[in-house]
């Protein structure tokens, strides 16, 4: 009875979270603040006349983007370097990325599996067994391929048994590349420099695919690819 209770008290504090994130949305949407990061001109200049409040508002609205997926993540790091230029654009990027990480991290970790178990009927099994090296592992390359969702990826970690400092070196050390290319592709846009643009796209292109091929060829050259989570499973309930 009292697992069930502290299982129902889990469950109303996840509810009350999300409700707290859909709201949040909520003001920015009607108050047009989301159209408005949508347009790179306009959102940079926004940024500019808030003076030094500039860079804890992207810093705030990246770690939101990572907790709630609605608002754009990619126009609030474009800007980013837009405004700050590759340099502190970058750690600005990093920072926001890292800290929404971190939160949507600890968010299923204190709440457990619970409250996603009522929601989806599942539940996910972790062996303890060598887990944390893949798991910490397998984190920082995720973070080297921008296709994978990176907020989905925060919130499951939290469900593993995988140690919080673990996870925050693996995405502060992975979520470098992408950040750096984002904020370089908003510092050229800025300057409306379209073949140095060019130019360093694809040289910040690069410097993101170099790591993931590296990573590739190590794992298919020893056979680890299908055992990189093989130690997280779900179930049915």
């Amino acid at each position: 009875m009292k697992v069930k209770k502290i299982s129902d008290h889990r469950f109303v504090w996840f509810i009350l979270m999300l409700m707290t994130l859909v709201s949040i949305y909520w003001v920015l949407e009607s108050t047009g603040f989301v159209a408005l990061v949508m347009d790179t001109e306009q959102f940079k200049s926004y940024i500019i006349s808030t003076g030094y409040w500039g860079n804890i508002i992207i810093i705030s609205l990246m770690a939101f983007a990572i907790l709630f997926k609605l608002l754009p993540s990619a126009a609030v790091a474009l800007a980013s370097g837009a405004v700050y230029g590759h340099t502190w654009g970058t750690i600005y990027i990093i920072i926001g990325a890292w800290m929404g990480a971190v939160i949507a991290f600890s968010i299923t970790r204190l709440l457990g599996s619970d409250a996603l178990c009522r929601l989806s009927g599942r539940r996910i099994l972790v062996k303890q067994e060598q887990s944390q090296s893949w798991l910490m592992f397998g984190v920082f390359v995720s973070r080297l391929i921008p296709v994978l969702p990176y907020d989905l990826i925060s919130y499951a970690m939290g469900l593993t048994p995988l140690k919080l400092w673990r996870f925050s070196i693996a995405t502060l050390i992975g979520v470098i590349p992408t950040s750096f290319f984002l904020a370089h592709v908003g510092g050229e846009i800025a300057e409306t420099n379209f073949e140095a643009m060019l130019s360093g796209m694809m040289t910040a292109g690069l410097v993101i695919l170099l790591p993931v091929i590296v990573v590739m060829v190590i794992f298919y050259r020893y056979g680890k690819f299908k055992n990189l989570f093989s130690s997280i499973r779900c179930e049915k309930q």
